[in-house]
């Protein structure tokens, strides 16, 4: 039995999921976003350890990088000129802040939904949605499960391909191209017939039927309807107070001053936020007590 953040019901994390994530893309204030690229961070770094910070370090960084020197270069709007490029458009700080708040809110959906894919698994996404339309909770959830299983896949084959000598990095350039094609062939093949695997596995257990029952029961505890009732006020204040988190990067840089209302929004997104965090902690501490 799955403990801690894993083992939230799938209405709660769902729900909590939905909020932070649409609070984090509608939201540009400085302080909401900051707010959830620690808590999103600190969650994936406890749930996926080394592999979150790999990708968080070698890739999500270097993306934000990206982003922010595109804006930079390539959007023009603002009042205050930091330099002139040789074609004639000016450079802005106002550019500068607006791409590296975009990077930020880009990285922070990125590891939220890291974090999505560790705690709302398969079961939890079919629990959710197959009462809606069987076949399409199933693609979805073949969707999201996709990715960490093509990837562990691509490295399998690597490995196999490797010990016999077949090595996709050395060699001449048309080598190269030809063993990583032999192999994407082989990922693609691997993938297309674990998915009709899994769709006639499904089929043959009676997935499709309209009386079917759930192969695992998910109780609804105390902290789940906390975390509801929490994800729903979140969401609720971050929209009737929209205004007192107001922040714009075009052509100035506005961020509205601090109020009890934006304060308000800040607090409860937080504690949001922290909230599995702690739930994972408390519960990996009980364990610890009674082992």
């Amino acid at each position: 039995m799955k403990t801690g953040a894993r083992g939230l019901h799938p209405v709660s994390s769902f729900a909590f999921f939905l909020a932070a994530i649409f609070v984090t893309l509608f939201k540009l204030n400085p302080a909401v976003l900051l707010t959830s690229l620690f808590c999103a961070a600190a969650l994936d770094l406890k749930l996926r350890k080394k592999k979150a910070a790999k990708g968080i370090f070698a890739f999500l960084l270097p993306t934000a990088v990206l982003i922010t020197l595109f804006n930079l270069f390539f959007a023009h709007y603002g009042v205050t000129v930091l330099f002139t490029l040789k074609s004639g458009n000016n450079v802005t700080l106002e550019a500068l802040v607006c791409g590296a708040v975009y990077a930020l809110r880009t990285v922070c959906a990125v590891i939220w939904l890291f974090c999505f894919n560790e705690i709302v698994t398969e079961e939890k996404f079919i629990f959710l949605f197959a009462w809606i339309s069987p076949r399409l909770a199933l693609v979805l959830s073949m969707i999201l499960r996709f990715l960490p299983l093509f990837s562990f896949h691509a490295e399998e084959i690597q490995r196999a391909r490797k010990g016999l000598g077949i090595d996709s990095k050395s060699g001449s350039f048309f080598e190269r191209f030809k063993n990583s094609a032999h192999a994407l062939s082989i990922l693609v093949t691997q993938a297309l017939e674990h998915a009709i695997d899994t769709a006639n596995s499904m089929t043959a257990r009676g997935y499709t039927l309209k009386k079917r029952t759930n192969c695992r029961r998910y109780p609804l505890r105390a902290f789940d309807v906390f975390l509801l009732a929490l994800s729903f006020v979140s969401l609720l204040f971050a929209v009737i107070f929209r205004e007192s988190v107001y922040a714009s990067f075009n052509p100035v840089i506005f961020v509205e001053a601090p109020s009890f209302k934006g304060a308000t929004v800040c607090v409860c997104f937080f504690a949001l936020c922290v909230s599995p965090l702690i739930f994972e902690l408390s519960e990996e501490k009980l364990w610890s007590i009674s082992n």
